[in-house]
């Protein structure tokens, strides 16, 4: 697909949050049809329709009936224990529901995945998202991962993408939503990871060949 086509069906895990109702925004501008899912799932932009799902407790494979893609764009609980339980295990148990479904999952990660030790009050976190990435890698489910810094309200004005984990710098949930969208429309983004974050000036003129000059993971 590329930037101008509308045509799909998609599930916002957390679309009820700052950033995944600005997905849900911009997938309901392409035309598509949106579910938008969480533990409460609130009042959903004019559109969408809404589903209560858990990803601590699992998921219901049958969501992922006719469904073209999923986000998954959730607060990881505080506590190691619900970090772990959504962040991984509920990660990974979607992860295989997607992998037989042939479902594409965009999953919202974090910077310093590589670098837990540099922030010591979110490595329980930091752990639990790490080891869902990598379940989702391994899963054989159609995948992106995106990695923003620092979250911010700010307007989008500007992407770099990067690669690695080495960087840091603030991102607009705007530019994130922007390019998770992105990830889920072109085929380019396709079984990459990479990091995302605000500069001013640098305007994206293509998602399509920004994410094909990324590496596989």
């Amino acid at each position: 697909m590329n930037d101008h086509e509308s045509a799909g069906t998609f599930l916002v895990i957390g679309g009820s949050g700052r950033t995944g109702r600005l997905v849900v925004e911009r997938l309901l501008a392409r035309g598509a049809r949106v579910t938008v899912a969480g533990r409460r799932p609130g009042n959903p932009p004019r559109g969408a329709t809404t589903a209560t799902v858990d990803l601590g407790r699992g998921i219901d494979p049958a969501l992922l009936d006719g469904v073209t893609g999923v986000v998954v764009s959730v607060e990881p609980p505080a506590d190691d224990r619900g970090a772990q339980a959504v962040m991984n295990h509920g990660v990974a148990d979607l992860a295989a529901a997607a992998a037989k479904a042939g479902t594409k999952v965009v999953l919202v990660s974090q910077i310093y995945i590589t670098r837990a030790h540099e922030h010591p009050s979110l490595a329980g976190i930091i752990v639990a998202r790490a080891a869902g990435e990598e379940a989702l890698r391994a899963s054989g489910a159609p995948y992106a991962i995106v990695r923003p810094g620092w979250l911010t309200d700010a307007p989008a004005g500007g992407a770099r993408l990067e690669q690695g984990d080495t960087g840091d710098g603030r991102t607009s949930r705007a530019l994130v939503a922007d390019a998770t969208v992105a990830a889920l429309f072109e085929p380019a983004a396709s079984g990459k990871t990479f990091e995302v974050f605000d500069a001013p000036g640098a305007q994206v003129a293509s998602w399509s060949d920004e994410f094909a000059s990324l590496r596989r993971d």
